[in-house]
């Protein structure tokens, strides 16, 4: 069984793997737009990542439009894969 803490660690890793700016190490404080350069389609090539990754189902458009920083999507995927 994966830890809450080995969860958050993947999706850093993810999202800074994968921020338009260049590989980075993101931090759950970090802004997706502002910090780290995500746009419309990036978010979506994340989300699929993130559904992918974490065999989650797909994060509605209400809980997408809350997702503003790192720890967010990090909260986001720890709430989905204990429901699951």
């Amino acid at each position: 069984m994966t830890t809450t803490q080995e969860l958050t660690g993947k999706v850093r890793e993810l999202i800074g793997q994968m921020s338009p700016l260049g590989e980075t190490e993101a931090s759950s404080q970090q802004r997706l737009i502002e910090d780290l350069g995500y746009d419309s389609v990036s978010f979506l090539e994340l989300a699929l990542a993130i559904e992918s990754e974490f065999d989650i189902f797909a994060v509605d458009e209400e809980q997408a439009a809350n997702l503003v920083t790192v720890g967010d999507i990090e909260t986001l995927v720890v709430t989905l894969s204990d429901a699951g």
